[in-house]
């Protein structure tokens, strides 16, 4: 846990006791990746309000809304957060190849079907969107011999599934191989797998995935939506060493959540250009398919659940107009949360302040996080003047409380 001492400037943490930085484990707070079906259990059973980890997991996603969606209403946020959920059950309940029985519609962009990745093997790359399990599921079917690029800590887990679903002499059959992508050879792997006329599905978001790590190596700053983040360029790099052209994937759900997969035309590399410019464009290209997906529809991308510990805020969006700013009123003035820039959650008896801003948490005193409660539930009608004589002006000055 990172955490500096507070001044008594609200920017750096003003009447609080510690502040954490964005990305630093709090103290006794839930793990920062939940089991999928934990998650989607919670959200069935009616388990979403204050202190909860849904409810913590929803305020993170707001936030990333917030920054990388910012014309988005934010009393969209929660209906979009619920949609999310949804899909992440149904992508857990979609782990079975059974889920391929119904028809999923494929959709290629340019003169190439399944073939091409047969003939001319490269790097399959895709994203944790819509139904993104089927994409396995249909090359096992086809059989289009794949190795899968994984992260270390979830390789003996998918290694259980994909052996009782498909049995390990079948996958033997067509070459299907695992990839561990925290180790330090894997990058050479993937070279090898892809000279050996192997495909290579890969998540991009990968980074963001369950283990929670994303060391520096092979990552690389990027434009995305309203900021940039930190995404992983080891597979462009695979692709320009060995020519292999990366075929980008999208997975969606349409109506009915009916399952749709994209394929758009592949990134062939140009060996005549150095390899970072490659890198740089091919990822460019294969994150704008992303965007056209998240702003359609931004409820089918599950990177929204870990994408705060990969972000890079260049283009803060502006807060709400605070109290400070208004001359000052009468009694009536009533204040309200400011439930667009700021949250509130507490875990083992310590109360925090989120900023969404810049992912930011606060902790802050019992007695300062139960008035914001009551005035966020509705439970105080609480004045301007009111809120001044109980020392609260600097949440009213930073805009954590405003006017009605």
């Amino acid at each position: 846990m990172t955490s500096v001492y507070l001044t008594k400037d609200f920017s750096k943490g003003e009447n609080s006791d510690f502040f954490y930085l964005p990305g630093s484990e709090l103290p006794g707070l839930i793990p920062k990746y939940m089991n999928t079906a934990d998650l989607t259990e919670g959200l069935e059973k009616g388990f979403f309000f204050l202190n909860t980890p849904l409810w913590f997991k929803y305020q993170m996603v707001s936030a990333s809304f917030r920054n990388f969606l910012p014309e988005l209403d934010y009393r969209q946020h929660r209906r979009l957060f619920d949609l999310l959920m949804r899909n992440q059950q149904l992508a857990h309940q979609e782990q079975k190849p059974s889920a391929l029985k119904g028809e999923v519609m494929l959709n290629f962009s340019g003169k190439y079907t399944l073939e091409d990745l047969r003939e001319r093997p490269g790097i399959i790359a895709t994203f944790h969107s819509g139904s993104f399990r089927l994409i396995g599921h249909l090359f096992v079917k086809e059989k289009v011999p794949f190795s899968l690029l994984v992260a270390g800590d979830g390789l003996e887990k998918e290694d259980q599934m994909v052996s009782e679903q498909y049995g390990k002499e079948n996958l033997k059959s067509f070459g299907f191989d695992l990839i561990n992508a925290n180790r330090e050879n894997a990058l050479l792997k993937m070279c090898r797998e892809l000279r050996a006329g192997k495909n290579i599905l890969v998540y991009l978001d990968g980074n963001t995935g369950a283990n929670g790590h994303s060391e520096n190596r092979n990552l690389i700053l990027l434009r995305f939506l309203y900021q940039r983040i930190r995404v992983r360029a080891g597979a462009a790099y695979a692709a320009y060493l060995t020519e292999a052209p990366i075929y980008p994937v999208i997975s969606t759900r349409r109506w009915k959540y009916r399952p749709r997969l994209d394929f758009f035309p592949p990134v062939i590399p140009d060996r005549s250009t150095d390899r970072a410019t490659f890198v740089e464009m091919a990822l460019k290209r294969l994150y704008g398919y992303l965007e056209d997906t998240v702003k359609e529809k931004p409820w089918q991308w599950n990177g929204w659940l870990h994408l705060h510990r990969h972000a890079e805020i260049i283009n803060p969006v502006p807060e709400q107009i605070r109290i400070k700013s208004m001359p000052k009123g009468t009694k009536g003035r009533y204040v309200m949360f400011n439930e667009r820039d700021y949250a509130i959650f507490s875990t083992d008896d310590l109360y925090f302040l989120l900023r969404k801003k810049d992912y930011a948490c606060f902790e802050i005193k019992n007695w300062r996080y139960h008035h914001i409660y009551n005035v966020y539930m509705g439970n105080s009608r609480l004045t301007v003047p009111m809120a001044r004589r109980n020392n609260m002006e600097d949440l009213l000055d930073n805009g954590v409380l405003i006017e009605k």
